[in-house]
């Protein structure tokens, strides 16, 4: 009984062994009849897709829900801005009196005037220095009774979609309410009496509400919402009565 044996070399007949060579010792272009096994291909698993696919989604959530907030947070600090830069404006206007010169920078959408003198003015028909005699009313005058004194304002500072010169729709707009007082503390120095200082001395304070909802053209808006500034400052000098107001003087220091 005859056997064809044929040596192996690392489990392969040495006709097969005989061909295996190092990919760098076969010759260009040839491929030196190597049998080159594929390499199994890879991918992502089903459990891999969808746990990718759960983050993205729950990272969209978290940013789609907090970006609202984060926009209304600014949307609010531009318009305290806004309010703040014009409550500078307004408050000097009404220390200067007939000489200021913030006194262009005043459009007024009405002016309502509650107590003694009750009216409203549509802003079309008051001039700049008739905003600021409205506003310079004190509380109390000779007759003791109250004047509320209230200003709907276009905003004068920020972008040109909030200031006046846009469109009513359009332009952001607040409420100020103004009070005018005598000063009514008693010092115990008899040069600074009360008498003195009741005639030459004032508290001004001035409340900003905002935003507008609502407010027609000669029309006092009456939906005004809760966002709220307060400044307060003392002037000194006359309060003297003009045509349609009073205004502030630095003139001379009365005692009586």
């Amino acid at each position: 009984m005859n056997f064809n044996l044929q040596p192996i070399a690392d489990g392969l007949p040495m006709s097969r062994a005989g061909d295996l060579r190092s990919p760098l010792q076969t010759p260009r272009g040839s491929t030196g009849g190597l049998w080159v096994p594929s390499r199994p291909t890879r991918a992502f698993t089903m459990v891999e897709v969808a746990l990718s696919l759960a983050i993205v989604a729950f990272a969209m959530v978290a940013i789609i829900g907090v970006m609202p907030i984060g926009l209304n947070v600014q949307k609010e600090n531009r318009e305290e801005t806004i309010v703040s830069q014009d409550a500078a404006v307004i408050l000097e206007a009404i220390r200067g009196g007939n000489s200021s010169a913030n006194i262009a920078s005043l459009q007024a959408a009405c002016i309502q005037i509650q107590g003694i003198n009750a009216s409203i003015v549509p802003g079309a028909t008051a001039t700049t220095l008739d905003i600021v005699r409205r506003l310079s009313i004190p509380r109390w005058d000779t007759s003791y009774l109250t004047n509320l004194v209230q200003a709907h304002f276009r905003s004068m500072s920020g972008n040109l979609a909030d200031t006046a010169s846009a469109g009513s729709a359009m332009a952001f707009s607040y409420v100020v309410t103004s009070e005018v007082t005598n000063f009514t503390a008693s010092p115990t120095v008899p040069t600074n009496g009360v008498s003195y200082l009741t005639n030459n001395l004032f508290e001004v304070k001035l409340t900003f509400q905002w935003p507008v909802y609502d407010g027609a053209p000669g029309v006092f808006p009456t939906r005004v919402g809760e966002k709220r500034l307060v400044v307060r400052t003392f002037i000194s000098g006359q309060l003297v009565r003009e045509t349609n107001g009073y205004t502030f003087r630095g003139v001379t220091y009365l005692g009586q």
